[in-house]
Formats: structure tokens, C-alpha cells, sequence
């Protein structure tokens, strides 16, 4: 009788406190762009920080391009369903910021488990990425993750073959493409030159004409003269000279395009991303080399890639491993790792000068290329309506020049104009 009053106390004793119970790893959710060779690199690294410790757990999930994932953003967040954790172009942070969406990162970057601001190279940061137009800059809510230039990629052998220099000007881009061009008949076998119709590279040469988008308040468009004069510099080339090829498709697909052609030797020159390095030194059949793109009135290229991100409505337990994944991933060993693998440039100035960095530039000197044009880099306004600016104005209305459908003065009238609209809205 004693015997079971004590197992009933004992058992009453562990009822009440209850067993000890092993608590698992706080769980976020990371959503992620990346296809091909870098997506397993981001993969990777998403395993690589869970095997690191055990407190957190990342898990990652592709959700398709850059514009693709911005949709699914968007829509997450309307319904407060959005991942602790994302990245997202430049270009967008603005209206997402203005939004709500983003966390205030200033605390976790100054905190006990913070992060030396000072050593992001210039440039990359958020602060660097964006002329806030005399505005206050924004509080830090991003911090650099993939981050690339366009670069001019070159096939070597074709211009040594045909006595040529690599391109530093427009007036040299032009001859250099027209020697490089091999015709049989009408038919071009070789072009000189390609480029994807897009944004980021109008963008470039809107800059190395002396240009800008906006005002310097941001109040008003101010591209209309300069955009022109960058979009009729490939509406000649494509379709007066006939030395520059026009890659089919939109977005991203024509990039791809680009990219082949360059590989298959079917084009001499190209402009496209430093993301890509790896991508072409692992599969080009010939020597190639990478430089800065061509000036006009000055040398000049917009930064790309994306920045990290949490979500200001995520549980704060996910916002923590959130950006203990962020500090981690952003630290010089990860940020060395992922640009030797990918080809996207380091992010901090301590690794850049590491002895490991400046061995692998010393051995692979294109994909130092990106790091010295950054001190030509050219910042976005700090506009809500940036992104719209891009995506519904600009970017649908290049092609339509180069396919003879409207003329460039045309094209960027009628852009400022709409733009000034959104800008009005603000």
C-alpha cells in the first residue's frame, strides 16, 4: 500500500513539472531567385548554415525569377503570409519599404549579434545603391546578397584574329563591332556585338551619355534627350549597320539567348551580367575576357542583383534566425565562397582584399572586372515609383524602337511623359 501511495506521489510529482522536452531549432522561411548553377550554390550555403549550429533552421525555397518572386511577395504579404526571410531587387526596395513590408535591420546590425556595416564595399550597400534626392536616407532595411554589374564580355581569339581592341568608347564599340562582323552574302555568320534590349544596359548608357532618370528632387522625369540618344545608338547598330544582333524574347530569355550566342561564337561581344562568370568559364571552348563597358560622355553602369530582407510581420523568434542567417551568409567566408562559385561580386571590403580573393583575381582576372567598375557605378533614385518606372514604362517600349515600330525620340516622349504620372502620384 505504501509502496503504490509513493509510485502515485512520484507519478503525481512528474505530471505536475513535466519531463524535460528537447526544444528544436527555430524554423524561417527564405525565398529565393535563383535558377541553374546558382541555385545550387544558394542551396548549398541554405545547408551549410543549418549544419553550422542548432538553434535555427533555414528552408529555402525557389520561387522563380526575380519578377516572378516579387509577384509572390506581394501577394504573401497582403495576407501576412510572407517568409521571414527574401531577396529583392533594387529597384523595388522603395515601394516595398514605403509599403511596410520590411523590417528595420539597424537594431539586429548594431546589437550584440550585429554586423561591421563598415567593412560592405561602397556601392553595394542600400545607402550606396540609392540617391535619396536630399531626402533623409531611409533607415537600413537591406543589406547586399547577389550583387552584380553588366560587364562587356569579349571573345579574345576573334579580336586578336582580327587585329582589334577591346571597345572603351561608343565611337570604338561601333568600329570594333563592324570589323568583328563576318558576313557570306546577306547573311551574317559572326556579329559583333549583342545585347539583351533591356533596362539595366539602357540605363548604362543613359548615364555614359550625361544623363539621368529623374530630376535631382525626383520630382520629374528626365531621361526623354539622353534615353534616345542611348536607344538610337542600337536602333543603328541593329538595323543601319547591321552589326549588332537583337535577342529574341523578353526578360530573361533574351538574356539566355545572349548568353548561347556568345558561347556558340555566333557573336564577337556581349553585354551581360558579372553573374555569369562562371557560367561562361566553365563552358566557353576559347579564351574570353571581360572590360568595363563603353563610355560616351563619361563611363558609367547601374549595380544589380539583390538584397536581403525580413519581413516586418514575421514572428520575432523567424525575424531572429532570420538575420542570423543574413549576417551569416554575409560574412567574408560565405561572401568569398559564393562569388568564386557564381561569379557575383564579393560584398565586403575584407574580403575582397583577403589573401584568398586577391589569389583567385591574380588567377581569374575577369572577375576583378566588377569590383574596379564599381567606382564607376551609377545610384537609382529613392522613388516608390522606380519599379513602375522600370517594368511598365521603360522596359516594354525599348524593343519598339529597334524593331522600327515607333523612333527613340517617340518612344522616350511618350515614357517621361507616363512617368511624370506615377511620379505626380507620390
Amino acid at each position: 500500500m505504501r509502496r503504490a501511495l509513493a509510485l502515485l506521489l512520484i507519478a503525481g510529482l512528474l505530471g505536475a513539472a513535466g519531463p524535460a522536452v528537447a526544444q528544436g531549432p527555430i524554423v524561417a522561411q527564405f525565398w529565393y531567385s535563383f535558377g541553374g548553377k546558382n541555385r545550387e550554390v544558394t542551396e548549398a550555403h541554405i545547408k551549410k548554415f543549418n549544419e553550422s549550429q542548432s538553434k535555427y533552421r533555414i528552408e529555402g525555397t525557389f520561387q522563380g525569377d526575380y519578377f516572378q518572386a516579387l509577384a509572390k511577395i506581394r501577394a504573401a504579404a497582403a495576407t501576412k503570409t510572407a517568409p521571414a526571410v527574401f531577396h529583392v531587387i533594387g529597384e523595388a526596395m522603395p515601394q516595398l519599404w514605403q509599403a511596410g513590408l520590411f523590417e528595420n535591420l539597424e537594431p539586429y546590425a548594431k546589437g550584440a549579434n550585429g554586423t561591421n556595416l563598415e567593412d560592405f564595399l561602397p556601392g553595394q550597400t542600400q545607402h550606396t545603391y540609392f540617391d535619396y534626392l536630399g531626402k533623409p536616407p531611409a533607415p537600413l532595411f537591406a543589406l547586399p546578397f547577389f550583387r552584380s554589374t553588366p560587364i562587356l564580355y569579349y571573345n579574345a581569339e576573334m579580336l586578336q584574329a582580327k587585329g582589334v581592341k577591346v571597345p572603351t568608347t561608343w565611337d570604338e564599340l561601333h568600329d570594333v563591332a563592324g570589323k568583328l562582323t563576318v558576313r557570306e552574302g546577306s547573311d551574317v555568320k559572326v556579329y559583333g556585338f549583342e545585347v539583351p534590349i533591356d533596362w539595366w544596359f539602357w540605363y548604362a548608357m543613359l548615364h555614359e551619355a550625361g544623363g539621368s532618370l529623374l530630376t535631382a528632387d525626383g520630382k520629374k522625369a528626365a531621361f526623354r534627350e539622353k534615353g534616345a540618344e542611348a536607344l538610337q545608338f542600337w536602333v543603328d547598330l541593329v538595323n543601319k549597320d547591321k552589326t549588332m544582333k537583337r535577342p529574341p524574347g523578353k526578360d530573361y530569355n533574351a538574356w539566355e539567348v545572349t548568353n548561347t550566342d556568345f558561347l556558340n561564337q555566333r557573336v564577337a561581344m556581349i553585354y551581360t551580367s558579372t553573374a555569369f562568370l562562371n557560367y561562361m568559364t566553365e563552358n566557353a571552348k576559347f579564351k574570353f575576357g571581360t572590360a568595363f563597358l563603353p563610355g560616351k560622355a563619361k563611363q558609367a553602369v547601374p549595380t544589380g542583383g539583390t538584397f536581403f530582407v525580413i519581413a516586418r510581420d514575421a514572428p520575432a523568434p523567424q525575424k531572429e534566425a532570420g538575420w542570423a542567417f543574413i549576417k551569416w551568409m554575409t560574412d567574408p567566408a560565405q561572401t568569398i565562397s559564393l562569388s568564386k562559385a557564381t561569379g557575383y561580386m564579393p560584398i565586403r571590403t575584407s574580403a575582397v582584399n583577403s589573401p584568398e580573393m586577391q589569389d583567385f583575381y591574380k588567377q581569374n582576372p575577369n572577375y576583378k572586372t566588377a569590383i574596379d567598375q564599381l567606382r564607376t557605378a551609377q545610384r537609382f533614385p529613392f522613388s516608390p515609383g522606380l519599379i513602375e518606372i522600370q517594368r511598365e514604362v521603360i522596359q516594354p517600349n525599348l524593343e519598339a524602337a529597334v524593331l522600327g515600330i515607333k523612333t527613340s525620340a517617340e518612344i522616350m516622349q511618350a515614357a517621361e511623359a507616363k512617368a511624370n504620372e506615377i511620379l505626380g502620384k507620390q
